[in-house]
């Protein structure tokens, strides 16, 4: 039988120290996971050319385009 997706990728992340999981003690079928300081450390790495990427993709927009869909989509976010 195999792992879940989820489950694998959780699992090379923990061995790689980027998550920790935690087992809830009220609930043991609970279980947490938090991302470490280097995972964040990575994670910041992508800040700038993920922004590069939405420009390159999103540009033909033009900035009021670009507003009403950052509301609809915290709109949709929200709900």
């Amino acid at each position: 039988m195999r792992d879940p997706d989820v489950t694998r990728l959780l699992d090379r992340l923990q061995r790689r120290e980027l998550i920790q999981r935690q087992r809830q003690p009220r609930d043991r079928r609970v279980i947490r996971t938090r991302i470490t300081p280097a995972g964040l450390q990575i994670l910041s790495t992508l800040d700038e050319p993920i922004a590069a990427l939405h420009q390159r993709l999103l540009a033909h927009l033009g900035p009021e385009r670009l507003q009403l869909l950052n509301d609809l989509l915290e709109e949709a976010r929200a709900s």
